[in-house]
């Protein structure tokens, strides 16, 4: 006899589902059982929480676009369990939400059932409640298509006693029986011709043109490179799109957020055109309202366009994103021009620059936390997947982090989950077994979650130990930093109190307290080795940097260049030397 759960289990399996993270429980017991069962079916990885497993499920996701699969008992396990799948609902990423379902209580008891219901479906692009063990099969392809061809969570709600019932095998000549799931593709939605033309006509006339790139998938970065380099247009990354184009790309000008970096500012203010693709996760309040632009945005579909009613695109193309790069490219003009890029890309090694100088400050005996991002980007082993929290580490990722080719990136972006790092990088982990990975952490992150999931990286070190390095740096500074510059950038007053303050905590000592090998590092001089040693190893490893509180962000900073020259408006230089060339009869770019 075969079990629901265990056909379930196969099944997912067919459909490409390498693990399922996710916590036992009385009414998922079974399904749990069944994961355990051999090769033939996805490894159950159980979290030290149900939000951790949706995070998981969620990274696994954004880093191998494939679906990502949870697990959680009924009652508080699933409310746990939701709050962490907003993160692939507000992303956009294919999630398979598997929730137990408790029996609904005798007439009379105390207890009331969680309405597990209207909470799913809110959070879900597809939602259902098994009900009878033949329709199971139906029920998880409809689930896994609805995650892969809507970009969002689908929700599985399943009984105990469906779960323990004897599977109904399909008919031979079922429309489905034969089918191998794990080839399945989201049709291609296709674009309309006009609209593409429109689109073309719009950036071909366009004197200041400049993309912001979404996660949108290596062949769309390829074409998107193309398209800029025949517009003379400069690039800003999503922060979700951080990996799509490496960093070294002269034109590149970092991470377009309200958090992000100066040159990609300025090319938001001072573009007349933008061209925004895939790039849901763009925030349309970053544009100064009083600029008028002409924008263009490629979307897979309405929903996805970061342009809402305030922001109306003068030009929409919805569908394929690739397919509508494809018939756009063509149609787009060299431009002889080239004044725009040079600004650009002077502006880009000027503020990088600027960077790896504000890194090399010491204050005090303090650890400069620029200085452990930017030591680590001079150090990162190619192939390498960097994930980051959503606090003060997030602005050393943004700022200091210069990725290269091949390298990986991920984050919790729209919901910003407090500690999600540690999960994150337990699904990299797992994902690519051949490629380095690091985490960084502050304290308070990893306080609000993360220590938790070690204990998790405790119980794979044997399985982990012989892999690459797979490194949690801490930036201990014992505050909410973030919070805290938030305070006092609103204030005016770089000294009010301490209004974020977190509990000390060794972390280095807690990691050593679970097996884990950990380094603490108190010295600025020692960043360099202690990263060097660190990346040169294998197996899992902690690292606690001891960090300056009062190192200020750029975004913190009045003129917002944290303590540095600010790279030069783009358009002001651009005049001035056009200026200047026309005076001595020279060429009008550089």
């Amino acid at each position: 006899m075969t079990s629901v759960s265990e056909f379930l289990a196969a099944r997912l399996r067919a459909w490409g589902v390498d693990r399922v993270f996710g916590l036992p429980g009385r009414e998922v017991d079974a399904l749990v059982t069944a994961l355990a069962g051999g090769t033939r079916v996805p490894e159950f990885v159980q979290t030290r929480h149900e939000e951790s497993a949706a995070l998981m499920a969620c990274a696994h996701a954004k880093l191998t676009a494939r679906p990502g699969c949870c697990l959680a008992p009924s009652g508080a396990g699933a409310l746990r369990l939701l709050s962490g799948l907003y993160d692939a609902a507000l992303d956009r990423q294919p999630v398979v939400a598997l929730v137990g379902l408790e029996p609904v209580p005798a007439r009379g008891g105390r207890r009331r059932a969680v309405p597990v219901a209207g909470l799913f479906a809110e959070a879900s692009v597809y939602w259902e409640q098994l009900a009878d063990p033949a329709l199971a099969a139906d029920a998880l392809d409809r689930a896994v298509r609805a995650a892969l061809g809507d970009g969002g969570v689908a929700t599985l709600v399943l009984p105990r006693s469906v779960l323990e019932a004897e599977a109904v095998p399909r008919s031979a000549g079922g429309e489905e029986a034969d089918a191998a799931p794990a080839r399945f593709r989201p049709p291609v939605r296709p674009v309309e011709p006009a609209d593409v033309r429109r689109a073309a006509d719009l950036l071909n006339g366009g004197r200041r043109v400049a993309v912001v790139l979404g996660p949108c998938g290596e062949r769309v970065a390829g074409q998107v490179a193309g398209a800029a380099e025949l517009l003379a247009a400069g690039v800003a990354k999503t922060p979700l799109g951080r990996d799509a184009l490496p960093d070294d790309l002269p034109y590149v000008a970092g991470v377009a957020a309200a958090f992000g970096g100066a040159p990609a500012a300025a090319l938001l203010r001072e573009c007349d055109t933008l061209l925004l693709v895939g790039a849901h996760d763009f925030d349309a309040g970053l544009l100064p309202g009083t600029v008028r632009r002409r924008t263009v945005t490629v979307d897979v579909d309405a929903d996805a366009s970061p342009c809402g009613g305030d922001l109306p695109a003068a030009v929409r193309v919805t569908g394929d994103v690739d397919t509508a790069l494809e018939a756009l490219i063509p149609l787009l003009h060299r431009r002889d021009d080239r004044a725009w890029r040079a600004d650009i890309e002077r502006a880009v090694r000027e503020w990088r620059g600027d960077g790896r100088a504000k890194a090399r400050r010491m204050f005090g005996m303090a650890v400069n936390p620029r200085s452990v991002v930017s030591e680590l980007s001079a150090r990162l082993p190619d192939r390498a997947v960097v994930v980051t929290d959503s606090g003060s580490s997030l602005d050393w990722w943004t700022r200091h982090l210069e990725l290269r080719n091949g390298m990986r990136a991920a984050l919790s972006g729209r919901l910003g989950v407090p500690g999600a790092a540690v999960p994150y990088a337990v699904a990299a982990r797992l994902a690519f077994p051949d490629r380095p990975v690091v985490a960084l952490v502050g304290d308070g992150a990893l306080q609000a979650g993360g220590m938790n999931e070690l204990i998790t990286v405790r119980r794979h070190r044997e399985r982990l130990a012989d892999l690459p390095p797979t490194v949690f740096c801490v930036l201990d500074n014992e505050d909410l930093n973030r919070l805290t510059w938030e305070r006092r950038k609103a204030a005016g007053d770089p000294r009010i109190p301490v209004t974020g303050e977190v509990p000390a905590v060794s972390y280095a000592a807690f990691a050593e307290l679970l097996g884990l090998p950990a380094v603490r590092c108190e010295r600025p001089g020692e960043v360099a080795s202690v990263w060097e040693r660190a990346l040169a190893g294998t197996g899992p490893m902690l690292l606690e940097f001891m960090v300056d509180g009062d190192t200020a962000p750029d975004w913190a900073w009045p003129d917002g260049t944290g303590g540095g020259r600010r790279p030069p408006l783009l358009t002001t230089l651009g005049s001035w030397r056009r200026r200047f060339a026309s005076s001595v009869g020279g060429a009008g770019s550089a």
